[in-house]
C-alpha cells in the first residue's frame, strides 16, 4: 500500500494527469455554476411572508443554503466526469509503471458514463448517511464514515480499474478473493475524501491508486506483469 501510495502521489500532477484534472474540473465548474444559478433563480419564486426583516432573513438563509449545497456537490459532480477519462488515467498509469501488463480492454464512453452515475449515487448516498454521524458521534462517527466509505469506494474504484483486464463477470470473484486488500485501499481513498478541498481529487486519486492495488493483486494471482507490481 505504501508503494502504491508513493507512485500515485508522484504521478498525480504529471502532465497527462493535469490535463485530465483541468478538463474534469472545467466541466464540473460549468455544471456547478449552472446548478447554482438555477437554484438562486428558483428561490426568487418563494413567496414572501410580508414582514420585511423576516423576508430578508429567509432570503439570506435560502441563498446561503444554495451556496452550501453547490459546495457539497463539488466532489459528487467531479465523480461524474472523471469516469469519462478513467480509461485514459488507467492507461497512463500502466504505461508508466506496468508496460508489460497493459489492460487489453478499453472502456467505452457509455460504460464510463454509467460508472460515473453509479459512483455519484453511491457517493451521495453514503455521505448523506455517514456525514451526520461525524457530528452526532464525534470520533466514533468519523470512524464509521471511514469504514463505510472505505468499503464502498474500495469496491467501486477497484472494479473500475479491473474492467480493463477482466470480464465484468469475473471481477466480483477477484475482489472477494482479495477483499482485505481492496478494503485497505478503499480506506486510503476515504482518508483523502475526509480532507476538505483536497477531496476534490478523490476520483482521480482513487482511480490511480486502485490501478496500483489491482496490479499488486494481479501479481499475487500470478498474472503477467507480476515483477512490476506495486
Amino acid at each position: 500500500m505504501i508503494s502504491a501510495l508513493g507512485k500515485t502521489l508522484s504521478q498525480m500532477f504529471s502532465c497527462p494527469f493535469r490535463s485530465i484534472l483541468w478538463r474534469s474540473l472545467g466541466m464540473t465548474l460549468l455544471l456547478l455554476i449552472t446548478l447554482g444559478a438555477a437554484g438562486l433563480w428558483g428561490t426568487g419564486y418563494i413567496p414572501n411572508v410580508g414582514i420585511g426583516w423576516l423576508d430578508t432573513t429567509i432570503d439570506v438563509l435560502i441563498d446561503a443554503a444554495v451556496v452550501v449545497g453547490v459546495i457539497f456537490l463539488v466532489v459528487p459532480v467531479t465523480a461524474i466526469f472523471i469516469p469519462l477519462f478513467q480509461d485514459e488515467v488507467a492507461k497512463a498509469v500502466e504505461q508508466k509503471h506496468y508496460p508489460d501488463a497493459l489492460g487489453p480492454r478499453a472502456q467505452g464512453v457509455v460504460e464510463g458514463v454509467w460508472l460515473g452515475i453509479k459512483g455519484l449515487v453511491i457517493l451521495l448516498a453514503v455521505n448523506l448517511l455517514a456525514l451526520p454521524l461525524v457530528f452526532l458521534l464525534p470520533g466514533f462517527g468519523f470512524l464509521i464514515f471511514l469504514v463505510v466509505n472505505g468499503f464502498l469506494l474500495g469496491r467501486e474504484f477497484f472494479e473500475a480499474a479491473a474492467v480493463r483486464h477482466y470480464a465484468p463477470s469475473n471481477i466480483k470473484a477477484l475482489r472477494q478473493r482479495h477483499s482485505g486488500r481492496v478494503f485497505l485501499g478503499g480506506l486510503v481513498v476515504a482518508g483523502v475524501l475526509a480532507i476538505p478541498i483536497i477531496n476534490i481529487l478523490v476520483p482521480l486519486f482513487g482511480t490511480t491508486f486502485m490501478v496500483h492495488v489491482l496490479h499488486r493483486i494481479m501479481a499475487l494471482e500470478g498474472l503477467k506483469g507480476a515483477p512490476n507490481a506495486a
